[in-house]
Formats: structure tokens, sequence, C-alpha cells
């Protein structure tokens, strides 16, 4: 039941005449939306004035509606204030909730992965301890952000002196030329202990509209117990739900 003291009649009716305009491929007329919406052809035709007035609906030379061009001014505005993290974080949370994993939404930030967002899996003193920022070289999230730069910034990074974290941590130009390959192919990066003994890290990446490296997911935890799970089993859900932020992100036209 409705609240009356918080409801208002004449806004809802507003709503379903936009929507119905939205819905329809063709211009429609007072009577048209008025049957359509079971509504009082006099109550349709004043709010479709005052819309009208407003720029929310344009009327043709057949005195026919459809939706005004202001939506073109309000939709860039959605658009703009929609990001990456924004599509990303429903998807993110899903992922943990079915992998009892940690889930990571990392960006480029100054030769650093950083994370913007974590949704905690099943507790573990490994992911507990991850800073907010890892270094590309020894990161799954890393990786694949410095495999998206040219060749010439990936043989300047490999001059510098880095830390090798463990015995698995890449530091050499060579070795990381050879992982490059693969994440080309594969289009996804891991971290096997590179960064810390006993954690495991996968990451697939999020692209823009056009097609440029605007974020990385990963899903991280301790290698024994992902190894338990099933590392392929966790990386084709891994894959699968990246594929989904893809979709959206390509549906609303987030750009760089």
């Amino acid at each position: 039941m409705k609240d009356d003291y918080s409801y208002i009649t004449m806004i809802e009716r507003g709503q379903m005449i936009l929507k119905k305009l939205y819905e329809s491929e063709n211009p429609l007329g007072v009577s048209e939306i008025s049957q359509k919406l079971d509504l009082p052809k006099a109550t349709t035709y004043r709010i479709l004035l005052t819309l009208l007035k407003e720029g929310y609906v344009r009327k043709d030379e057949e005195d026919k509606y459809r939706l005004g061009q202001i939506f073109i001014k309000y939709g860039e505005k959605v658009k703009d204030e929609i990001d990456v993290h924004t599509v990303s974080k429903p998807y993110i949370k899903e992922l943990a909730v079915d992998t009892k994993e940690a889930v990571n939404l990392a960006v480029d930030y100054e030769e650093q992965a950083l994370i913007l967002e974590r949704a905690e899996g099943e507790r573990t003193s490994l992911v507990a301890r991850l800073i907010a920022t890892t270094p590309y070289h020894c990161s799954s999230s890393g990786k694949i952000m410095l495999s998206k730069k040219s060749d010439s910034y990936i043989k300047e990074y490999f001059q510098k002196t880095l830390e090798k974290r463990t015995i698995n941590t890449i530091i050499e130009h060579k070795e990381f030329l050879k992982e490059k390959k693969e994440i080309d192919k594969l289009d996804y990066a891991v971290d096997d202990e590179e960064y810390e003994y006993g954690l495991y890290c996968i990451a697939s990446p999020l692209y823009s509209e056009n097609k440029k490296l605007i974020g990385v997911v990963s899903l991280s935890g301790p290698k024994s117990r992902m190894e338990y799970k099933g590392i392929e089993k966790l990386r084709k859900k891994l894959i699968r739900q990246t594929a989904k932020i893809n979709k959206e992100i390509k549906k609303i036209g987030i750009k760089e």
C-alpha cells in the first residue's frame, strides 16, 4: 500500500508516459498513450503539455510525441558519473561470495597496481597483509598493466633495481617478455608466489569502450586452498565475471 503523504500520483503517471515513449519505436499521440496506459485522456494531455514545456518531450507536425533531446544531456551527465569502480563493485562482491576468495579491483597508478575495491572471501592472513599498492613486476594485476606498456617503457622499467620478493619474482626484462607473450595471448595473468610465499593470484583486464586498459580484477588466496578448490575452475569464474563487467562498460560507453 502506497503512503499518501510521500507518494505523488502525477509524478508516477509522468514517468509512465516517458517510459512508454521510450519503449515505442514511433511517436505516439495523446489518445494512443492514454489507451495504452489506461489513463484519462485529459490527464494525459495535461501531463504531456507540462513535459513539453520543460523539454522532456517534443511534438511533431502530426501532434504526436517522442522523448525530448534534454535526455541526451542528462544521459551524458550520468555517463560521466559512472566509472569502472561503480560498474565493477557489484560483480566483484558477487565473485567473492561465489569463490569465497578475495577479489580486488585495481587501476594503474605511478608504476603500481592501486587497489580501489576489495571484497573479502575466506579470511586469511596472507590476503589480510596485502597493501593497497603492489609493483608491476610481482603482482598479477601489475603484470597485466605492464604488459600493455610500450616496448621501450618495459625495457626501461626492468633497468631499475627491482625487489625480488621471492625466488619466483621476475626482475629480468627477457624473463618478463616471455610471460608477456602468454598474457597477450591468454588475456589474463597469474602471480604464483611472486609477491609472497603461499599466495596465488589470477588477474583479468577491464577495457574501455575504445579498447584501453582501465582496470584489472584479480582473485587472490592461499595457493594450497585455491589448488584444492581448483585453480582452473576459479580462473574460469573470474574470466566470466570480468566478461560481464566489460560488457557493461561497453554498453554504458565508459572511455579511457
